[in-house]
């Protein structure tokens, strides 16, 4: 009881942290500095950074590690080069699609390119799936559907903006809560290679960007289609990965709990939960 006690604490803690993390921005609204803060670089150099470096130093205090282990224990140590190529193939369906059929975006820029498509899913993917999904999912241990329901519910909230027709929202909210729970699924089956999930995102979100599919997340039936087939592929990918890229010792490593962490992490996270019980 001791222990469902403390993971769930650790569990509140993760939650009480990202809100934290997530919500600053209004804090700098609130007490006026972002009447100060252009902003681009508001999106460029404090949020997008703020939300990394935090979930890095977050990890190292509430376990104990240094800001290296801290770095591993949200995926970024783990192989770029094969999480890439999966995202690579992956996203040929929709590139293939919409290069045929969709005129190109005369609105992009290289500035939204890089953000849209590159830092932004970058930092959503260490806060979404790095942080919140794997703290709940192999630390706390409350089970995959909760650990990704949490992250997943509130990745489709942040994007009620882009629309304010309800059956639109709905839609919006449907798509992204439902990839939310998907890239939970490839995180966690890709040992927690974060570079797997940033890739795919951030893949998917070129496509969308450079050629003129859509100004929401929603789409049409052609962009779900080749958005569907993307997925399929990823997900047939994913089943046979071990048969098509050589398992490394590395990638193992990034999901085992040591020894000295496995005798540390309760009284860890019953000193954390302390205060809240």
């Amino acid at each position: 009881m001791k222990n469902l006690r403390s993971r769930l604490g650790y569990a509140a803690l993760i939650v009480l942290v990202y809100v934290f993390i997530d919500q600053y921005g209004y804090f700098l609204k609130l007490i006026g500095w972002r009447q100060y803060i252009s902003e681009w670089l508001y999106v460029l150099a404090i949020r997008n950074a703020f939300e990394v470096g935090s979930c890095v130093i977050a990890v190292a205090i509430m376990l104990r590690f240094g800001l290296k282990r801290a770095a591993r224990e949200l995926g970024l140590l783990a192989p770029i080069g094969r999480g890439l190529a999966f995202a690579a193939i992956a996203t040929l369906p929709m590139l293939i699609a919409f290069a045929f059929t969709m005129p190109v975006n005369p609105n992009m820029t290289f500035l939204t390119v890089g953000v849209l498509c590159f830092i932004a899913p970058f930092a959503e993917e260490v806060l979404f799936r790095a942080f919140m999904f794997r703290q709940l999912y192999r630390r706390a241990r409350i089970g995959f559907w909760l650990s990704a329901l949490a992250p997943s519910a509130v990745f489709a909230a942040g994007h009620l903006y882009q629309s304010n027709d309800l059956m639109e929202q709905l839609g919006i909210v449907a798509i992204t809560g439902t990839g939310g729970i998907g890239f939970c699924w490839f995180f966690m089956k890709w040992r927690d290679n974060l570079w797997t999930v940033w890739g795919l995102h951030a893949g998917m979100n070129l496509w969308w960007e450079v050629f003129n599919v859509d100004d929401t997340a929603l789409g049409g039936w052609l962009s779900n289609g080749a958005r569907l087939a993307t997925v399929i592929v990823a997900v047939l990918l994913t089943i046979y990965k071990d048969k098509i890229w050589k398992p490394l010792p590395s990638e193992q490593a990034n999901i085992e709990v040591t020894e000295s962490d496995s005798a540390d992490e309760g009284k860890q996270m019953r000193l954390l939960a302390r205060p809240m019980w």
